[in-house]
């Protein structure tokens, strides 16, 4: 993998070069909020951007027709060009990655994972910087500060539209009352509910052990309790997975297979089948995020709630849903490509979609965990959000500690790869992995480069 990402960089590198070389300059002699191009009018001559954008799911496919639909009152001298890029986040972020290296072609803005996703890109110097542009628009102003990544180098390189996400675990009220079961704020009080509900037809909690991701938000859920900080310092290099919060973490994961306390063959269950299986009442719980609050509140109506993860020793209840990993994905959103012929256009496309896609899924969709500011936007959403929407708002104001979900700050792609691996190896539940075998297996990954 170092190997893979030094021959990445210097090739990004090199079509950047070629790129401005191509492009003789032009982007330098514009001034923010310019035309963009020698000669053309901004009233009267439009300009073409392409648009790259991950096709997941059907949600994605409904917000970007939103955003296409509404581009022109927004940008009336701007034609984008849509392209939906179907496939998992690999195949997505390589596409982007191909395209700079072949010198940009067919690209000015792309919808950007962030992360580890983004650090080859930002090295490469292949991201326009967009602070300059973003402060003629009064941007700061629209949006929550936490949605605002500045880099090493003092610039801003992303708009951010994904919502404000936090590793939470839902849970069917319904069946809990059933049960008689209240919500478990202690993992004593978690593993008497599996208890209970591992001599029954449901399963206790559905997990996508397959995607990997699903698995890892759950370690890290038990290892904050302890400290809340051991992800950062993990990406810090001043600690590492087999130190006490993921060890202990990783000591629990195991008790609760052990337990029953997930389907048959978990580790071969995916994201699209393990919500499902929640959804329909089959499970009684599911390791998931906030991302799946409105959603499931709509599904499952008054049975649907969530609750944090159970605080490891009960000494410490008082710190029960105070930490929280989550947040927003660092240099996530829409980015444009440095090489772009029109970057104040490209720059203003950045942040009309981020804007659209945040209207459409605030307004329409009644989720209000956005990076934007609803009353200095305008927006309103037209009925009462949901109460377990509404109370994740109000939580949000009150969370002490924040960091990014595991899968997702890793330093960089090969490091967040290598944890999904490993953590869907580990819940295969063999003898021959052990939790030694495990915790050596991350802290191999978090070292890749």
């Amino acid at each position: 993998m170092n190997r893979w990402k030094k021959i990445l960089s210097l090739t990004l590198a090199a079509a950047m070069v070629l790129s401005l070389a191509a492009c003789g300059g032009k982007k330098d002699a514009e001034e923010p909020g310019s035309s963009g191009g020698e000669g053309k009018s901004e009233e009267t001559e439009k300009v073409t951007l392409n648009i790259l954008f991950n096709d997941t799911d059907e949600n994605v496919e409904a917000e970007m027709d939103y955003v296409m639909e509404h581009l022109p009152e927004k940008l009336p001298n701007v034609e984008a060009k849509l392209e939906m890029v179907p496939g998992d986040a690999q195949t997505y972020e390589t596409k982007v990655r191909t395209m700079i290296s072949a010198g940009g072609e067919g690209l000015d803005v792309w919808w950007e994972r962030g992360g580890s996703w983004a650090a080859p890109i930002l090295e490469s110097g292949s991201a326009l910087p967009l602070d300059e542009y973003l402060e003629a628009s009064g941007y700061k102003d629209k949006v929550i500060p936490s949605a605002i990544f500045t880099a090493e180098d003092g610039h801003i390189y992303s708009v951010p539209f994904n919502d404000n996400s936090y590793e939470i675990i839902l849970y069917n009220k319904k069946i809990f009352a059933d049960h008689n079961l209240e919500v478990p704020k202690t993992v004593s009080e978690l593993k008497e509910i599996i208890k209970v509900l591992a001599d029954t037809d449901i399963v206790p909690i559905s997990v996508g052990a397959k995607d990997g991701w699903c698995a890892a938000m759950m370690l890290e859920g038990f290892a904050y309790s302890l400290d809340p900080m051991i992800t950062e310092k993990i990406v810090k290099g001043e600690g590492k997975f087999s130190d006490e919060p993921y060890r202990t973490g990783a000591e629990i994961m195991k008790e609760l297979l052990d337990m029953g306390a997930f389907s048959k063959n978990v580790a071969l269950t995916g994201i699209d089948e393990a919500l499902p299986l929640f959804e329909t009442g089959k499970a009684a719980m599911m390791a998931n995020g906030s991302w799946a609050v409105a959603a499931g509140a709509e599904k499952m109506g008054e049975d649907f709630g969530y609750f944090y993860y159970p605080v490891v020793n009960d000494a410490d209840l008082d710190k029960y849903g105070k930490n929280v990993a989550g947040g927003i994905n660092k240099y996530s959103g829409m980015m444009a490509y440095a090489g772009t012929e029109h970057p104040a256009e490209a720059a203003a496309l950045c942040e009309a979609v981020a804007e659209l896609r945040c209207q459409y899924v605030y307004e329409e969709k009644g989720n209000p965990y956005i990076v934007y500011k609803p009353e200095v936007m305008g927006w309103k959403y037209d009925s009462e959000f949901a109460e377990p929407v509404a109370r994740l708002a109000e939580d949000m104001q009150n969370f002490e500690y924040v960091y990014g979900l595991v899968q997702d700050v890793m330093p960089t792609a090969a490091a967040s790869a290598g944890i999904m691996q490993a953590t869907s190896k580990f819940m295969t539940n063999t003898p021959d992995y052990t939790i030694e075998d495990y915790l050596a297996d991350m802290d191999k990954a978090a070292l890749e480069e």
